[in-house]
């Protein structure tokens, strides 16, 4: 199999390497930078039967630890998974995030995602971090009031909240991903821009990582798998993004889904791109 690595691609590009190669935290010139995705010091999950990204299991339904992987059968029995979009997310934004679904389809050869359309409640209406599992839609939502809402920092990008099956704790029944629109811009980071405060963080790159948790993939360390989209920190800023997976992801999603469709996820062995259709 080719090795589908990260592409991280910036005004830059001596910047930019420079910062590949040290990794952690370096600056890449004016408002371009890694970020943890989640934060350092995620709170445990305050809600029985219930996960957020940052705080991964990696048992599986035998109790048999599967490294980068937190829940064994995903949603294995409710594919594809139905969602809605938050009525604050442009268009443009909605393209990258079905993108995102299409690159993890791809690797897996079945559909995974069924779009129902816009969810008219905004994200800041939730007052608390699970609120959205109680209601029937899997959602995708901005806050705009992101620390009251989710009570995270402002550092934290974005969170992927789940709920598992009592009788079944390795399976997934619902889920939803909140984006913090507070203090970040989403978009495409090769052609927008932060404005004042607010950081561009490339969306197609976020969603990525963030529907790598909904379907059960847990964080995986640079010293483990360097160019994994589940990698704890992401560069953000213009031109910053991360959009490929690595040959690990395909491993650890496969563990978890199977292979549906041969002749699609075999496309992954033939190019060192996936197939992105609109």
């Amino acid at each position: 199999m080719a090795r589908h690595r990260q592409v991280i691609v910036g005004y830059l590009g001596v910047m930019t390497l420079v910062a590949t190669t040290l990794g952690g935290y370096v600056a890449c010139g004016a408002q371009k930078y890694r970020v943890p995705v989640h934060g350092t010091d995620e709170p445990a999950p305050s809600r029985a039967n219930t996960g957020q990204s940052g705080t991964a299991s990696v048992a599986n339904a035998s109790g048999v630890n599967l490294a980068g992987v937190h829940s064994a059968a995903g949603w294995s029995r409710t594919l594809p998974i139905a969602f809605r979009v938050t009525n604050e997310m442009p268009k443009g934004v909605v393209d990258q995030l079905r993108k995102a679904m299409e690159t993890w389809e791809t690797a897996v050869g079945k559909k995974m995602f069924l779009y129902e359309g816009v969810e008219e409640r905004e994200g800041s209406a939730f007052k608390e971090l699970y609120e959205p599992l109680n209601d029937t839609q899997n959602g995708h939502y901005f806050d705009f009031n992101w620390n009251k809402a989710t009570g995270k920092p402002a550092s934290v990008l974005a969170t992927t909240i789940w709920e598992n099956d009592p009788q079944e704790p390795a399976r997934i029944v619902k889920g939803d991903i909140r984006y913090n629109a507070e203090f970040y811009i989403f978009g495409d980071a090769l052609k927008d821009f932060s404005e004042g405060k607010r950081t561009i963080v490339d969306m197609e790159s976020l969603a990525l990582h963030e529907i790598g948790h909904l379907l059960g993939l847990a964080h995986v360390s640079e010293r483990e798998d360097r160019y994994s989209v589940m990698n704890p920190s992401l560069f953000i800023g213009e031109g910053m993004m991360t959009r490929r997976l690595s040959e690990g992801d395909v491993d650890r999603i496969r563990a978890i889904y199977g292979v549906g469709d041969p002749n699609l996820a075999a496309s992954l062995e033939k190019a060192d791109d996936f197939p992105l259709n609109n």
